[in-house]
C-alpha cells in the first residue's frame, strides 16, 4: 500500500525509515547490514529514508539507495530523503555539499539542522538566525528542496519565525504517548510546520515505559481493530497529523509498520493514551 502524504507546503511521507541509532558510525558488517535493511525497507514500501551527518553511515546509505535504484528502474525523484546538520558552525553548505557527496546525491528532499545547539548541549557560535539564513541559501542553490529544523523548542523557533525567509517546512521531535508535545505541535501547525515524531515506538520499547498506564488502552485498541500494539501507535501518531520516523531489520516488522492506513482509531481511542498519561510536555 501507498504511504500517503502528510502536509500542506511539505508533501512528506507519513512513515519515514530511520538509519539512525541501530547503524551509528557503519561500517564493516555493519555497514552491509544497513545496505541489506534499507533495500528491504524499500522493497516493501518505504519511500521516506531519514539520515542525518551524525550518524557517520552516508557511504552506506548512499550505497543502498543506489544499488536499489539501479535494481528496480525506479527514478530517484520517487524517493524522500532527509538528512540533517550538526555542525553548523563549519558552514552550512559545506556539510551539506559532503553529505551529498558522500550519499552520491545531487540534493536532499529536506534538510534539518539537527538541535539548536551543538552535540555536548553547548550553544551555537552562530546565532540561530544567521544559522538558518546560510539554510535558506540551499534552497536557493537547489541542494535542498525543502529545509527545517529538529529538536527545537517554541524559544527557538521563535527565534527565526519572526525574521526567516523561508519558514521551517518541518519539526523532527521525540513523540509518543509518554511524550506528547502538544503545544509544541498546536503552534507547528499554527505556522504550517510538519511534525514529524522519532521513536514513536517508545511506549513499547523502551524498558522504563513498558507496562505503564499507556498499555492497557493501546492494547484495548489493537483488540478492537486486530491489530498491533506498534500499529495503533503509528496510527495514533499519524491521526494527530504528526509524521512518524521509525526503524527495524526485521521485513515482517516492515510489513507491519506499513499496514496502518486501512484502519482508523475512533475518537475515544484517540483520546485514551492521552488521558492515560500524566506525562505533557511542551
Amino acid at each position: 500500500m501507498p504511504v500517503p502524504l502528510l502536509g500542506g507546503s511539505l508533501r512528506i511521507p507519513a512513515i519515514g525509515y530511520g538509519v539512525g541509532t541501530a547503524w551509528y558510525k557503519s561500517k564493516g558488517e555493519k555497514s552491509a547490514q544497513l545496505v541489506a535493511s534499507l533495500q528491504a525497507a524499500l522493497d516493501h514500501g518505504f519511500t521516506h529514508i531519514d539520515d542525518a551527518e551524525m550518524y557517520e553511515n552516508g557511504h552506506s546509505t548512499g550505497e543502498a539507495i543506489r544499488q536499489w535504484l539501479d535494481r528496480t528502474g525506479t527514478s530517484r525523484d520517487q524517493l524522500f530523503i532527509t538528512s540533517k546538520i550538526i555542525s553548523v558552525d563549519e558552514g552550512v553548505e559545506s556539510v551539506c555539499r559532503r553529505s551529498l557527496d558522500a550519499m552520491k546525491l545531487d540534493y536532499f528532499d529536506l534538510y534539518l539542522v539537527h538541535a539548536p545547539c551543538t552535540m555536548d548541549g553547548k550553544p551555537f557560535r552562530t546565532p540561530l538566525p544567521e544559522v538558518w539564513r546560510q539554510m535558506e541559501q540551499l534552497v536557493d542553490k537547489g541542494l535542498a528542496r525543502q529545509i527545517g529544523v529538529s529538536n527545537w523548542r517554541l524559544r527557538d523557533l521563535r527565534e527565526v519565525i519572526g525574521s526567516c525567509r523561508i519558514p521551517p517546512a518541518c519539526n523532527q521531535v521525540e513523540a509518543h504517548p509518554y511524550l506528547q508535545q502538544e503545544v509544541l505541535l498546536r503552534y507547528c501547525q499554527q505556522h504550517s510546520i510538519q511534525l514529524t515524531a522519532y521513536a514513536p515506538l517508545a511506549s513499547l520499547t523502551k524498558p522504563d515505559m513498558r507496562d505503564g498506564p499507556v498499555e492497557e488502552a493501546v492494547n484495548a485498541a489493537a483488540r478492537a481493530h486486530g491489530r498491533t500494539p506498534a500499529q495503533v501507535l503509528l496510527r495514533w501518531s499519524v491521526q494527530l497529523g504528526r509524521g512518524v520516523i521509525t526503524t527495524t531489520s526485521q521485513p515482517q516488522r516492515m510489513e507491519e509498520f506499513l499496514s496502518v492506513f486501512d484502519f482508523e482509531l475512533t475518537p475515544d481511542e484517540v483520546r485514551a493514551p492521552l488521558s492515560a498519561s500524566t506525562w505533557h510536555t511542551i
